[in-house]
Parts: structure tokens; sequence; C-alpha cells
């Protein structure tokens, strides 16, 4: 597989250890380019919202039936796009749908990896994993990322 990473502003991804250039902008990303899309823990920080354009390419891969994995903060990107209707998912704790709508339909299975089809989601990322002393499921979302593209053929 190529691998593309888009970012919003087309600058790198910086963590404290890291920095990763992206590959093209967020803004010329097409679904229908790629056999798959990973989330990264998207949490956007208060007063600032997800870009719009994030939303529609993961509402059109879920209508597409395109394997996407999504970990902890993005899960909600995923649950608003639908993707987790009538799936078993993983979220950093149990959700009242009553309070989260974007979260009827799905069934919460826990903090760790759960794949659903093409459906991978991880409660917990690196910075959950480094802040609450929890593992890490990137390396299995990924894994699990693998198999539902090997499945798709």
């Amino acid at each position: 597989y190529i691998v593309d990473i888009a970012t919003a502003d087309g600058a790198p991804m910086v963590s404290e250890n890291a920095s990763l250039e992206p590959t093209i902008a967020l803004e010329y990303a097409e679904v229908t380019d790629y056999d798959g899309i990973v989330l990264p823990c998207m949490a956007p920080a208060a007063g600032h919202p997800m870009p719009a354009r994030v939303d529609i390419l993961v509402a059109e891969a879920v209508e597409l039936g395109i394997p996407i994995a999504a970990s902890r903060g993005s899960v909600t990107t995923l649950a608003l796009a639908g993707g987790l209707d009538q799936r078993r998912y993983a979220y950093a704790g149990p959700v009242d749908p009553a309070e989260r709508p974007e979260f009827l339909g799905g069934s919460y299975a826990g903090t760790g990896v759960v794949r659903d089809g093409g459906i991978s989601t991880a409660g917990i990322c690196p910075l959950a994993a480094h802040e609450l002393g929890e593992p890490d499921g990137t390396a299995e979302l990924m894994r699990a990322f693998i198999a539902s593209l090997d499945d798709k053929g």
C-alpha cells in the first residue's frame, strides 16, 4: 500500500519526540483514491472544531464501505458519520446516547481494540496511554485495519 498523510493546514504533525510531514493537503484528498482511511486520535481542542472536510471524507468512506480505523478522539468523528451504527466499538469509556446521540445505534465494547467488519476502533491512543498509564492500542488497531484491507481484497 501507498500511504498518504493529510493535515488540515499542510503543516507537519509534531509531538514531543517526532515530526511527520504530510504528503497531501486535506482539501485535495478524495476517498475514492484510497483503499482505507486511518483516523488518529483527533479530538479537537476546545474552541477548535474538526475541519468540515474530515467529516465529509469519513461520511463518504462509511457510505462506500471503505475500511476505517479510528483511535480514541476520532471515534466520535466516525460515530457522527454513522460508522458505528449496528457495530461494536471501542472508546475512552461508556457513553450515554441520551447525552451523545451520535453513539446511538452502536454498542460500546470497552477501551481495547474492536474490529467489527471494516470498522476498527481503539479507546486508548498514544497520548492517553502516556497520560493514563494504559496500554496503547495503536499497533493492534493497525493490525485490525490491515486485516480489514485484506478482507476487502
